[in-house]
């Protein structure tokens, strides 16, 4: 008879200064300690927390990964407190699809289950203000056939500006993480003007129906014009889809 061994279902043990890191956290994230602000002395700390050193420079260590401190060498340095950003939290995603050797397919995945949701919900929730900021990267893109850079750029804040007026931050940051390959431009997929204006007319359709509160409309076409797009590519540049994804320029 074969012998379980029981420390296969043992659970993993948190380390000292995991769980240090973790209070610690908890303390930033909930306002107790103010973003700016300077922690302790080394030697305070180490009194205050009773921990040991070893424990205690790890945990700062960690903080310092997850983006909560900046260490600082030299006088008047030690770790002060900061706040991350949701454009940090999409680096760090994008960088992992990378990892993960995902391809731009996976991502087209993703981003046609998303961003039509997305869409219905800002068509129920956006403001004037942010129909004005889509227009206005709809006339930026008009102007800017002649330089991709810039085009592209506007076609990610088109995208991000919609996940944002649908009011759903977590799924915001999620579409935020996947933008800067969702078309394809990155991974060196090319686009004739004529493809660049289909662009533009998709986006102003889209905002067309944001502005009128139609939802389901919105959610349709944001789905048709990401399909397209993959469709574009698919016929295109097939090999493109099926390659793993590139960290962009």
């Amino acid at each position: 008879m074969t012998r379980v061994q029981m420390n296969a279902f043992r659970q993993r043990m948190v380390k000292a200064s995991e769980r240090l890191a973790r209070q610690l956290a908890t303390s930033i994230v909930e306002g107790e300690i103010e973003e700016g602000a300077r922690l302790p002395h080394e030697s305070e700390m180490l009194n205050q927390l009773k921990v040991s050193r070893a424990t205690l420079r790890e945990a700062l260590r960690l903080l310092e990964v997850w983006g909560l401190v900046v260490i600082r060498t030299g006088p008047g340095g030690g770790p002060t407190v900061r706040r991350p950003s949701s454009g940090e939290l999409a680096e760090h995603l994008g960088l992992m699809l990378q990892f993960q050797q995902l391809t731009l397919q996976d991502v087209s995945d993703a981003r046609l289950a998303l961003e039509p949701m997305m869409a219905r919900l800002a068509a129920e929730r956006i403001t004037p203000e942010e129909i004005a900021d889509l227009r206005d990267s709809v006339e930026v893109m008009k102007r800017s056939y002649d330089d991709p850079a810039q085009f592209w750029a506007q076609n990610q804040r088109f995208h991000s500006a919609v996940a944002e007026a649908g009011d759903s931050r977590v799924i915001s940051m999620i579409v935020d993480a996947v933008k800067f390959i969702a078309d394809g431009a990155s991974s060196g997929v090319h686009y004739e003007r004529a493809e660049l204006e289909d662009v533009v007319r998709a986006h102003t359709k889209i905002i067309d129906l944001l502005e009128a509160g139609d939802a389901e409309g919105a959610a349709s076409s944001m789905h048709r014009h990401l399909d397209v797009g993959r469709r574009f590519i698919a016929r295109n540049q097939p090999a493109t889809l099926r390659s793993p994804l590139r960290w962009p320029d």
